[in-house]
């Protein structure tokens, strides 16, 4: 689709715009997947039955601070989860073999002993690695790690917002799509070309008129967007198999929550996690 960054310099600005909007650093976007709704394709037996029962193929996606898809994969059969399509992806294959022309890792204010690498942030289907960072398993976690997993949530919440406005305003995407899984492909690539430019040439009217996206109220409260009570475009399966992360991937979690927990806290993030 030609949405990609390819050089250092444009992936900076996508990385400036996270850490403007949502107070995140280093990051190149936010990542997720969902189940667009088919007619079961002929003598496809059960390839693109999901785990919520129904026919779908996949739409997976990175998105940039402000709503823009910037990598889009399209059409894997429902069967998939997020960790599986993104293990064979074209985007996970240019992460590892250092052809996107990253940025190289930066200091950030108060961790002066080390550099954070410019990476995604996932689910927790996603595998951690330094080009993705992921929440703490919610099993009894420290305040500490809680912050790390809001402030985190919160950036997160660029993919969760454009997948729920792409279908309040392609409405297609509200119903199951009687055509073949390519002729899917096709018009969900077109419907989210479409949705770029209409973010680039106008923003305010396109992703606020249906009140689709959530809203970070003055007191950093959310009111929910209308997208949390659809059942369009459903969430992937979310069984991860990441159960022994690298270490270097642990330990730069850990100096952003030590980040997020000092030098680059927000004055509302211990009233968002009681």
């Amino acid at each position: 689709m030609g949405l990609t960054p390819t050089s250092a310099k444009e992936w900076l600005d996508v990385g400036e715009e996270f850490e403007k909007k949502w107070n995140y650093p280093c990051c190149i976007g936010a990542i997720d997947g969902k189940h667009v709704a088919i007619q079961q394709p002929s003598g496809s037996g059960s390839e693109f039955f999901n785990y919520k029962h129904f026919f779908s193929v996949l739409l997976f996606a990175l998105v940039n601070a402000n709503y823009k898809f910037i990598y889009v994969n399209v059409g894997a059969s429902g069967r998939a989860g997020d960790a599986g399509v993104y293990n064979e992806s074209t985007l996970k294959k240019a992460v590892i073999e250092n052809t996107l022309n990253l940025p190289p890792p930066a200091c950030i204010q108060g961790i002066s002993s080390s550099r954070i690498n410019y990476h995604i942030i996932g689910d927790d289907a996603f595998p951690l690695s330094l080009t993705m960072m992921k929440p703490y398993p919610h099993r009894n976690l420290e305040k500490e790690k809680r912050i790390f997993n809001y402030r985190l949530s919160r950036a997160r919440r660029a993919v969760e917002n454009d997948f729920g406005i792409l279908a309040n305003r392609w409405r297609v995407f509200l119903t199951t799509i009687k055509l073949d899984p390519d002729r899917v492909t096709d018009v969900i690539l077109a419907a989210c070309c479409l949705h770029n430019y209409l973010v680039e040439h106008n923003k305010l009217s396109y992703t606020t008129y249906t009140s689709a996206a959530d809203v970070e109220n003055s007191d950093h409260t959310i009111t929910a967007g209308t997208w949390r009570s659809n059942t369009c475009l459903t969430r992937l399966n979310q069984f991860s198999t990441d159960r022994n992360p690298p270490r270097n991937a642990k330990n730069q979690r850990e100096l952003l929550t030590a980040y997020f927990n000092n030098h680059g806290s927000v004055p509302w993030q211990d009233f968002m996690i009681k």
